[in-house]
């Protein structure tokens, strides 16, 4: 059964819902607008929630580069990242650059920002000047994401310049090796046990690091001016989030328009492309979280809202954890700060509440748009509407010498074309029958589709049309439309690959009227989404039909149709909905599996890909098998071994048995 987060997928990719087709001419209405990020709109630093070596550079979002003799500290500052005193409470996580030490006197006076503010005359003064042993002393930077790194130096206060450290460990980790307490794992890059160097210049190999720890192996006094920290190259790993984008009221979305540049230094060809990453997800409310309170005593948990959950003031505890045993151990922060650093665990906030994620209110995270070259890309958004409500992240994946940068990132809307739109699917036969809708499977049925629309305002444009879509694509047979219903017979049909657009006069709050489309369905699965879309003037997005009760001569309720057989003789999966067999590694070939079960003997198999026209394009399987699995590759080449144009294909399994012929069949789609 191909689920309908797959179908959906296909669609979203290969452009089947063509955004806002319409047949008949009409002035435009509704007005499309566009949220524009980078070059020509709003800056990628402003639309930022967080930054992780990802970078706005001339209008572009970018990971950053460093160039030879380029100090990454200074870059940092100078890009607007916020370096910030004291560990990380999840060290796997990357976010912003980090300093801190082992030494909580230090810490108070926010020493370890000293050391990185590219001032040679604020240093640690006399922190570590004193009549005890240094030695043990450790100083710590977390970049917030791994950075290209091949030389580091470190020196004390000019006017203190023989207060140098004598002996010191360099120790660094990739930001990818943790130990089972999720703390840094550091590998030993340099240890001096005799330095009389007072400014410090260490090169080594280029390597990847995010944590660096410098220890004090000397008991000597010492002075720390600075810290810099040099490299070459892009930030293997970057991401970018946006903050919650509020588009003043509910929207629908159209598509999301991105242009990137493929980004290369030297003639270094990287073992596999570098991609960026973008996904999409949609809110109704302000936050995709759901925020409760615990009653301590029974365990009974109450919603409340962000202002609430924040006014309870959560009081941060600080623990001790043994290095040996693990065991936690709670401290003030006085103490805590004091302990070496492999001993200073979790940093906890205790709330009488707890977080959940906002299931009802906000989408998960749309399925990756993954682009790995320069150009143009279009898609659909394809997410819940009409909401207010946006948010944007972006991964980037690439090595020192290849990367992706986002020139511009453009999201189309405009505002719903009515307050609600409710439908329902009722068997034309017979409308009122409630429960499930379930019919047999395989055969020509006819169905009606009720929808009633409401106008809250009468400045909502209102619809022009409906778009109705299904697997397999539905056929028309009947719009009818008033209070009673009457046929309209001059209504323009156009069909489309996923199902058909009707179109009709214009409907808006003067002449609000139940509509009613009967069309014909051939159910191939047990469980059948009927998805429908009002469509406006002028090119806007579709506004979603939402399912619920929409008439009173419905009593289905819902747009799923079932069939009655409720187990399958046998089950068809594919491992992708997408295929994109251009050379890459990346689904280059779709895995398509068939799980046999309740034949007592050997059965006919046959797998094959066929065009939308019913062609055969390619035969996989034509064979006797015994009952059990089946697992055959499509790699996206016909019968003759030609890579097939991109578009949507259709994947027949058929299995004959002596008592019955069954089939299933699945949509693939090939891109490049």
């Amino acid at each position: 059964m191909l689920k309908d987060s797959s179908r959906r997928a296909v669609v979203s990719y290969l452009g089947i819902l063509c955004l806002g087709a319409r047949l008949l001419p009409a002035p435009a209405v509704a007005q499309l607008e566009v949220w524009h990020i980078g070059k020509g709109g709003l800056s990628w630093t402003s639309q930022a929630e967080s930054q992780s070596g990802a970078l706005d550079i001339d209008g572009a979002l970018q990971p950053l580069e460093l160039g030879a003799g380029e100090s990454l500290i200074e870059l940092l500052v100078d890009s607007g990242q916020t370096w910030l005193n004291g560990q990380p409470t999840d060290f796997t996580v990357a976010g912003q650059p980090r300093t801190w030490s082992n030494d909580g006197l230090f810490n108070q006076l926010n020493g370890p920002l000293l050391l990185v503010d590219g001032d040679p005359g604020t240093s640690s003064k006399g922190t570590f000047k004193t009549a005890r042993s240094q030695a043990g002393a450790a100083f710590f930077w977390d970049l917030g994401a791994p950075f290209p790194i091949e030389r580091i130096r470190f020196f004390p206060d000019p006017d203190d310049e023989d207060a140098f450290i004598k002996a010191f460990e360099l120790l660094v980790n990739d930001g990818e090796d943790f130990n089972d307490i999720s703390r840094p794992n550091y590998t030993l890059l340099r240890r001096v046990e005799v330095n009389r160097d007072g400014v410090v210049e260490l090169d080594f190999a280029a390597l990847q690091g995010r944590f660096l720890q410098l220890k004090v192996l000397s008991k000597s006094s010492f002075n720390l001016a600075e810290f810099e920290i040099f490299g070459q190259g892009f930030v293997p790993v970057a991401s970018y989030l946006t903050d919650l984008h509020s588009f003043g009221g509910a929207v629908n979305y159209g598509r999301l328009q991105v242009h990137a540049t493929r980004l290369r230094r030297g003639d270094t060809e990287a073992e596999s492309a570098p991609v960026a990453s973008v996904q999409m997800r949609t809110g109704a409310d302000s936050t995709p979280l759901n925020y409760f309170r615990r009653n301590r005593d029974t365990g009974a948990q109450v919603e409340i809202s962000v202002t609430e959950y924040n006014s309870d003031l959560p009081r941060r505890a600080l623990f001790r954890q043994d290095p040996l045993t693990g065991a936690l151990e709670e401290l003030d922060r006085t103490a805590y700060q004091a302990l070496p650093v492999e001993e200073q665990g979790p940093v906890r906030d205790f709330v009488q509440g707890d977080i959940r994620a906002d299931v009802e209110n906000w989408s998960t995270w749309s399925v990756p748009l993954k682009i790995d070259s320069t150009g143009s890309v279009q898609v659909p958004v394809g997410l819940p509407s009409p909401r207010e409500f946006m948010q944007l992240r972006v991964l980037f994946d690439g090595d020192a010498d290849n990367s992706i940068r986002l020139d511009t990132l453009q999201v189309e809307f405009s505002p719903g074309l009515v307050s609600a739109a409710i439908g329902e699917v009722g068997l034309a036969a017979d409308p009122s029958a409630a429960g499930l809708l379930a019919v047999e499977g395989g055969i020509d049925t006819s169905f009606i589709y009720d929808i009633r629309t409401e106008f809250d305002q009468a400045s909502l444009d209102g619809f022009r049309g409906i778009r109705m879509q299904a697997f397999p694509p539905p056929t028309f047979d009947k719009l009818e439309m008033g209070d009673p219903l009457q046929e309209i017979r001059d209504a323009e049909i156009q069909e489309t690959a996923a199902g058909f657009d009707v179109f009709f006069a214009p409907v808006n709050q003067q002449n609000n009227q139940p509509v009613r489309v009967t069309f014909k369905l051939r159910l191939l699965e047990h469980n059948t989404p009927v998805n429908a879309w009002l469509l406006g003037e002028g090119g806007v997005p579709p506004h979603p039909v939402a399912p619920g009760n929409a008439s009173e001569e419905v009593g289905s309720g819902v747009i799923n149709i079932f069939t009655r057989e409720s187990v399958p003789a046998f089950k068809t999966s594919i491992s992708t909905p997408v295929i994109t067999p251009n050379g890459d590694g990346a689904n280059e070939s779709a895995s398509i599996s068939v799980i046999l079960t309740q034949f007592s003997a050997n059965v006919e198999v046959d797998i094959g890909i066929f065009d939308l026209s019913g062609g055969r394009v390619r035969e996989l399987v034509s064979t006797s098998r015994p009952a059990g699995a089946i697992v055959e590759i499509w790699d996206g080449r016909d019968q003759g071994n030609d890579l097939v144009p991109p578009g949507i294909y259709i994947c027949r399994v058929s299995v004959e048995s002596d008592a019955k012929t069954f089939a299933d069949v699945k949509l693939i789609g090939v891109s490049y």
